[in-house]
């Protein structure tokens, strides 16, 4: 019998371990590895994804894969570290307002006083029944349903992903994502057991057909996917094609979970429907506070589909018993006393403008295609220069980046994406955008 997926990954796994296989090494095509094992293709492939799943294996596009180097970014080792100081950091995707930390305090006081008690004490698993409420009617905002008997409070969007995915998956199920996306989906889909299937990308997000195509070939249990300025692209995919992939899930009965963390940015426009909207009944839309308000609430809301309700409050007692009651407390006082909605404002706002810095700043031929309002932004590189190499080159002139591979599922794209929030002043963000510039020029 010849051996499964798993079998090759762990032999190739034992050799990369042992020093068999050294970093940099080129490992054999999926066809050669299918060849060699006397297995189908399909298989060789779910071998080498497993491999990259782990962080031992990174893919580059028409090169082929190569054993990981240490100290190579990729979307396993993907971490928030302490910043360095004389940093100016385009790594870290926030947007710190002049002022936060002083509403921050000032909502901690008040809620504190008026619910100490409250807040010492247990909670329920799914959320006190008022910040479900304030949950809902914030997400009602982009066209959801007000409904907070829907709504379960998570401990930020990682955990809430998380619960997600136990609620949709058994391990072993295989997950499609976007091609390039969040690094926190493969962390969590790794410890869940999962197999990541990327489905390609366009202009306008992931490309249905292929997904249909991908999601026959391997059962997907579940798609995860960032419609609305999507994390790293910037893109934001349109009503059609949002329909196209809300079809293909009801015709093949698999699960979405919509990570929403940058809609917000786009409530001036146009209101493009979210996929909860048009599949409410597969759908779990999550929508967290990191980026709209502040990332140390670590709150986030989610909409669960009709039904499984009980089964997403039993999974929030399994992994924290309740997420962190003061954060979705300062949270819920932020959307009733209006806080919120200047929050999310004067976010777009500022997001609008260093967009404009950036385009003004970067060369044409690198110049980006995200969303006007988008807090980062992606660019491809030309072939002559490697996204390592330009992570390491602007390093060395006090500038923080991060290479295409951090997001990669697969193969990576020659591309870095820049975060224009984390720098607290426009000046420091132009000095870093010149100094990329410059590096882009120079080839």
């Amino acid at each position: 019998m010849s051996p499964g997926a798993r079998t090759i990954a762990a032999a190739l796994e034992a050799e990369i371990r042992e020093g068999g296989l050294l970093p940099g090494t080129r490992l054999p095509t999926h066809r050669e590895l299918a060849f060699r094992h006397g297995v189908a293709l399909n298989t060789a492939s779910r071998a080498m994804r497993l491999l990259e799943t782990r962080g031992l294996v990174v893919g580059e596009v028409g090169r082929g894969s190569f054993v990981r180097a240490p100290g190579h970014v990729d979307a396993a080792s993907f971490r928030i570290e302490e910043r360095a100081p004389g940093i100016i950091d385009l790594a870290r995707n926030v947007m710190p307002l002049p002022g936060l930390a002083d509403r921050f305090e000032r909502a901690a006081r008040l809620v504190l006083r008026r619910e100490r008690a409250a807040l010492a004490d247990y909670q329920p698993h799914a959320g006190r029944a008022a910040d479900r409420a304030a949950g809902a009617a914030w997400m009602a905002r982009r066209g959801l349903p007000d409904d907070p008997a829907r709504v379960v409070i998570c401990a930020g969007a990682q955990h809430a992903v998380t619960v997600a995915l136990m609620a949709t998956t058994r391990p072993g199920d295989t997950i499609a994502v976007e091609a390039l996306t969040w690094p926190g989906i493969r962390a969590s889909a790794a410890a869940l057991g999962l197999e990541v299937v990327p489905v390609p990308m366009d202009g306008e997000g992931l490309r249905p057909r292929v997904l249909l195509r991908l999601a026959l070939r391997h059962r997907i249990a579940a798609l995860y996917l960032m419609p609305s300025l999507q994390n790293p692209t910037g893109v934001t995919m349109p009503a059609r094609r949002r329909e196209a992939v809300a079809a293909i899930a009801r015709r093949l009965d698999f699960r979405l979970i919509e990570d929403d963390a940058y809609g917000f940015l786009t409530e001036e426009d146009l209101p493009v429907p979210p996929l909860a909207t048009l599949v409410p009944e597969l759908a779990w839309y999550l929508r967290s506070t990191s980026k709209s308000f502040a990332p140390g609430l670590r709150a986030a809301w989610m909409l669960v589909p009709p039904g499984q309700e009980e089964r997403a409050a039993n999974l929030i007692r399994a992994t924290v018993w309740t997420a962190p009651p003061l954060g979705a407390a300062i949270a819920s006082l932020w959307v009733g006393d209006g806080t919120a909605a200047l929050l999310e404002a004067a976010k777009r706002r500022e997001a609008r403008a260093r967009q404009a810095l950036a385009a003004s700043l970067l060369p044409l031929r690198a110049a980006p295609s995200a969303h006007p309002a988008s807090m980062h932004l992606w660019l491809d590189l030309p072939p002559a220069m490697s996204a390592q190499d330009m992570v390491q080159r602007v390093a060395a002139q006090g500038v923080s980046i991060t290479p295409g591979a951090a997001f990669a599922v697969g193969s990576a794209p020659n591309g870095i994406r820049l975060a224009l929030g984390a720098p607290v002043e426009r000046a420091e963000l132009e000095r870093a955008l010149c100094i990329i510039g410059r590096s882009l020029r120079a080839g």
